[in-house]
């Protein structure tokens, strides 16, 4: 046996024992992604907008035992137009592991979890264990699925990611049996109770899908009629909820400023050009993007023979990518986490392109290793990364403040709460500690407002204010001292 066949021998001996032992792998790849979802998962100082709205939402709603209406700061909250599939989760995890920054987040990283865990699963199934490992390594290098709005925060995306996946696997399965048609109408209805609109993609690409796959001739009208009630009945219960409760108000307003006002102007500064979501996906891991999009060409150059546009597998990941891409590009206001769902898709068409190369005998060896020491190298690197995120989650000292020392005094709970920092508003993050640390009632207006209190309330000021206020404050009791800020009690 020459040098070449000997080599040969070893590379495709590696490949089988790695599908020999696939579950080995599975485990391990899945125990260091548990690692980077739930490390240090409420140590992370809470994010302002989205994710501190939902946790003050979610806390409020809990204590009030409200499971229709939000309401932000004890109102009505008709600036968080979703519906409360999220609201709800945080809340389970509230009164499983009672009320912390971590049960908030908890819903987050397990929906991440098992959306990882389900797709290497069907790739397993689907198109092999190799590809399934592959994309295993390829979710552990993928920040954007953790870091910012998704798996480690409080945010609604990664539960709306989870559905949204789950609908379209289903969708998938739709050519064996038409029972997946209903499980992809009831994912698409629990993706819209969690993200409203956005779920609306999903929908186009279900319809495009049915007709490109001719599944649509195929339906019979009682087939039709249970598809409907699938996605219809779980939607019409919660409107009916929320009119009973309060009107047609925030229904009316999800419609006028979520869905029309976001699609034809740029809310809150939130623009860019037609190119804004190519180059989020590039930026967000830039060398494993590049790298991934490099190795899906030379997959196209090799096996464009061999694709087959009319597939089901093609045709469905080919919508899944393009049409979110083309909906949220086409709205005028653009945020990158809108088009999170398709990196789901992404990956498992860069894994099934990795396995083909990997996998072909008759391509040259020495490509094959070039591929995977890149794959393995970036991949490695991007890992590191986030599990040093996650190792290293940075602090807030003013969170810290009023978590460790607002906590600490029983005497002050449930009292009417002022802050006079760098200015006297409650940013939704501090708002959302003093909830959760002692159920306080945030009040703005700071130091003036604070003065003319009749009840026990509370301030938290900085040592500048404090210092400024000297003669006003002298008489009020000092709680606590620490990094510059002080927390006075009125006597």
């Amino acid at each position: 046996m020459n040098s070449k066949n000997k080599i040969n021998l070893i590379y495709y001996s590696i490949i089988s024992f790695i599908e020999k032992y696939y579950f080995i792998f599975f485990t391990l790849i899945m125990l260091v992604i548990g690692y980077i979802c739930f490390k240090n998962l409420g140590a992370l100082p809470v994010q302002d907008w989205d994710e501190a709205r939902h946790g003050i939402s979610a806390y409020e709603m809990f204590k009030n035992n409200e499971y229709v209406v939000n309401t932000y700061n004890y109102t009505n909250d008709y600036w968080n137009l979703k519906p409360p599939m999220s609201f709800w989760a945080i809340i389970m995890f509230f009164k499983i592991f009672g009320v912390s920054i971590f049960s908030m987040r908890l819903y987050s990283a397990v929906s991440m979890f098992i959306t990882i865990c389900i797709v290497g699963l069907f790739i397993r199934k689907r198109y092999g264990r190799l590809e399934s490992v592959i994309s295993l390594v390829l979710f552990a290098a993928s920040s954007p699925l953790y870091l910012s709005h998704m798996g480690r925060s409080g945010d609604a995306d990664a539960m709306f990611v989870l559905f949204f996946t789950l609908s379209m696997l289903s969708m998938m399965y739709i050519e064996k049996t038409k029972k997946a048609l209903y499980f992809s109408g009831l994912f698409f209805s629990l993706a819209f109770l969690t993200k409203s609109w956005h779920a609306f993609s999903i929908v186009a690409i279900g319809g495009l899908f049915l007709i490109f796959s001719g599944e649509i001739s195929k339906l019979k009208i009682r087939q039709w009629i249970a598809f409907m009630t699938s996605f219809v009945a779980p939607i019409l219960g919660w409107i009916v909820a929320r009119i009973y409760k309060d009107g047609t108000y925030f229904l009316t307003e999800m419609v006028r400023y979520d869905l029309l006002e976001r699609s034809k102007n740029p809310l809150e500064g939130h623009t860019g050009s037609v190119w804004f979501y190519f180059k989020s996906i590039l930026d967000s891991n830039r060398v494993l993007m590049i790298t991934l999009t490099v190795i899906m060409a030379i997959s196209l150059i090799l096996y464009y023979r061999n694709i087959k546009i009319k597939e089901y597998d093609t045709i469905a990941l080919i919508l899944w990518i393009v049409v979110p891409l083309a909906v949220f590009t086409y709205a005028k206001t653009k945020i990158a986490w809108y088009i999170l769902p398709i990196y789901i898709p992404l990956y498992i068409v860069a894994a099934r392109a990795i396995g083909k190369i990997i996998k072909d005998r008759r391509s040259f060896l020495i490509i094959k290793l070039i591929i995977i020491i890149l794959i393995l190298g970036v991949s490695a690197k991007e890992i590191k990364f986030n599990i040093s995120a996650v190792r290293n989650p940075g602090a807030d000292l003013i969170q810290n403040f009023i978590s460790k020392n607002v906590a600490e005094n029983k005497g002050i709970h449930s009292s009417n709460a002022y802050i006079e920092i760098e200015n006297n508003q409650w940013s939704q993050g501090r708002l959302l500690v003093a909830e959760f640390s002692a159920d306080l009632l945030c009040k703005n207006g700071g130091i003036e407002e604070f003065m003319k209190e009749q009840k026990d309330s509370i301030i938290i000021i900085s040592e500048d204010n404090y210092n400024k206020n000297k003669d006003r404050v002298t008489s009020l009791e000092i709680l606590n001292q620490d990094n510059g800020l002080y927390l006075l009690k009125n006597r």
